[in-house]
């Protein structure tokens, strides 16, 4: 049975790890990987095999401990297989070794369960020196033991720990565990990497917060009692977890701790009830308990971060979803607060593009198609995506370059037509309608101050490319490559393109070719096979899908209308095989953490538009 039809929709969401680095992950395809500890070790083998399978990595996955019945839901399949302790001593390789021990466990019993993590560790290091492999120990910000008022720690700043105190005896045991795995590392000559993260928040991840039993209490509508804190404390997802455990096997150093915490999510206990009442507002009854401290502390994560890693999750988010594990009914992503409140504007005003583009295309006979995200919506909810943000079109080149030519004369005032023709600043490979007196933007669009930036649709167009499956591979290179070159003269920015050599010669071209030959170049290339009669493939040159490769250009032929919003909208006729191809299973539904917009928006004023909604003719 396929692990995605075993768990939950919250277990697929952050089992799928949908904020994940492809190229990482793919990183362990035919390993074997060790995983040992309590409910964060099974949330990282859910998360592996659902990788493994999604992905085809062939990697093996063990999952070991003492008690079977714990990991009640163990997997029928080759690649995972369940030992305890005393087996050990059969495996025959080991690449990696994840061991989660007390990493946000409360733990009753300490003396026995103390133990027994000796033994562990004793036991898993003899395994880590004799297969050479590099091992990962998560534990979490208690090892910094009471902090105090207003100190966010480091990896090296230890809090003083208090004799007899219940709270320092679990700090200290999270430091014997790293003193006794180190000690091991000095000895068998493995590689070492810990992980230390904030308190984690990962709706039904079966890992247990101070906070569950607000979360219970709002998801039910009773009052919810929250004890503010005169202490910050670092929060994290269960989400940037498991990006930080793969992200440490495949590119963290050796012999080195490094904190974790999600993004802008140290805050009090008070600012934690702020957040749930900005999310809920009056349907929720906050009421306030005493000043009281919680387990953890405020950890800094400036050393992880400067090794590129960031986290995905913001606390809002974090706590949102947590939330809505506890919902008896049906859940969905509340949307109102998405955008600071514009998301219905901002999808009128995008409506309201849509038709004016296709009272153009139809007075000019321009075949075109929904495209993309916009596309899906159409065919899955009968109009946008609830949580989508953007708006996607394709065109065959014939079509695209006459609508280049007439869009500019034909939108109305309000409107304006974008390439790089028509705004210097502007080298995008594919066209946009702009809503004029509106900002919408990106990280990476906000840099460019001198470009139009507001609320867009984003126009494509599919080229026709070679028969072959050789001349489709060169074709799709070269594509590449021409991009890489435009974009990063654009942003001044050093090519990584995969391999070091193509790195070298991208940058190379790039400081030697001015930006407007290189973006004819591109043209050119994309145009290559423009006037092939007997094309039998297309490929999405200036979008993303350029990475799904080519597909027929059958499925372009013809069109049909689609009910968008309440009005009939063109897509293929065959958009069953093109939502296939661009997106296998696409009547599945995203990961819900991914439900808040698919660009994250830094900056977003939609002005005269706050209010926009479409008036539909009788």
């Amino acid at each position: 049975m396929q692990i995605k039809n075993i768990l939950n929709d919250f277990e697929l969401d952050w089992a799928s790890m949908p904020y994940a680095d492809d190229a990482q992950i793919k990183k362990l395809k035919n390993k074997t990987i060790l995983i040992c500890g309590q409910n964060l070790a099974r949330c990282i083998c859910y998360a592996l095999l659902y990788q493994n399978e999604s992905k085809n990595l062939n990697s093996n996955i063990i999952l070991c401990g003492s008690d079977y019945g714990f990991y009640d839901k163990a997997f029928d399949c080759d690649s995972f297989q369940y030992i305890d302790y005393s087996s050990l001593g059969d495996l025959s390789e080991v690449d990696y070794i994840i061991y989660t021990s007390i990493c946000n466990e409360y733990i009753n019993e300490e003396t026995e369960f103390f133990k027994n993590t000796v033994n562990e560790i004793n036991l898993l290091a003899n395994i880590s020196a004799k297969f050479n492999a590099k091992t990962i120990l998560v534990n979490d910000s208690r090892i910094y033991g009471n902090g105090i008022q207003n100190r966010v720690y480091s990896e090296s700043e230890y809090a003083k720990l208090e004799i007899c105190n219940s709270k320092s005896i679990v700090s200290q045991n999270a430091r014997v565990i790293e003193a006794l795995w180190n000690c091991h590392k000095k000895q068998g000559n493995f590689e070492l990497v810990t992980l230390r993260t904030g308190i984690i928040l990962g709706a039904k991840s079966g890992i247990k917060t101070v906070l569950d039993t607000a979360f219970e209490s709002i998801a039910n509508g009773k009052k919810c009692l929250i004890n503010p804190s005169r202490k910050k404390y670092s929060f994290i997802s269960i989400h940037d977890v498991l990006n930080a455990v793969v992200f440490a096997m495949t590119n963290l150093k050796s012999e080195n701790a490094y904190n974790i915490c999600g993004d802008n999510s140290t805050v009090s206990m008070a600012a934690v009830a702020a957040i749930f009442n900005g999310i809920y507002g009056s349907k929720i009854d906050i009421a306030w308990g005493n000043y009281e401290e919680i387990d953890g502390c405020a950890i800094n994560t400036d050393k992880i971060k400067f090794q590129n890693f960031e986290p995905q999750i913001n606390l809002e988010t974090a706590l949102e979803l947590s939330v809505m594990s506890y919902m008896k009914s049906h859940r969905t992503l509340r949307l109102s607060n998405s955008h600071q409140g514009r998301l219905t504007a901002i999808q009128s005003v995008q409506l309201a593009s849509l038709l004016e583009i296709d009272r153009i295309c139809k007075k000019h006979n321009i075949k075109y198609f929904l495209g993309g995200g916009t596309l899906l919506g159409a065919v899955r909810h009968k109009g946008f995506i609830p949580w989508d943000d953007d708006s996607d079109l394709m065109m065959l080149r014939e079509d695209y370059d006459k609508f280049c030519n007439i869009a500019p004369l034909e939108l109305p005032n309000g409107m304006s037509f974008q390439d790089s023709n028509t705004d210097k600043h502007c080298y995008y490979e594919f066209a946009k309608c702009r809503i004029d007196n509106t900002i919408f933007a990106t990280g990476f669009a906000k840099t460019h101050t001198g470009m139009h930036n507001g609320l867009a649709i984003d126009v494509f167009c599919h080229d026709k490319t070679a028969n072959s499956k050789l001349g489709q591979k060169l074709h799709i290179a070269m594509t590449l490559f021409t991009r890489a070159l435009v974009f990063n003269k654009w942003n001044n920015r050093k090519a990584e393109n995969g391999s070091k050599l193509q790195s070298v010669i991208t940058d190379f071209c790039k400081r030697l070719f001015p930006i407007r030959f290189s973006m004819w170049i591109e043209k050119k290339t994309l145009k290559f096979f423009k006037r092939k009669k007997n094309a039998k493939y297309l490929y999405d040159g200036m979008g993303r899908n350029i990475y799904n490769g080519v597909f027929p250009a059958k499925l372009l032929d013809e069109v049909i209308y689609a009910d968008f919003e309440g009005y009939k909208l063109p897509i293929p006729k065959r958009y069953d095989e093109y939502l296939t191809f661009l997106y296998g299973d696409y009547m599945q539904l995203a990961p819900l953490s991914t439900r808040l917009g698919c660009h994250i928006i830094e900056q977003c004023d939609i002005g005269e538009y706050s209010n926009f909604d479409v008036i539909k003719d009788n």
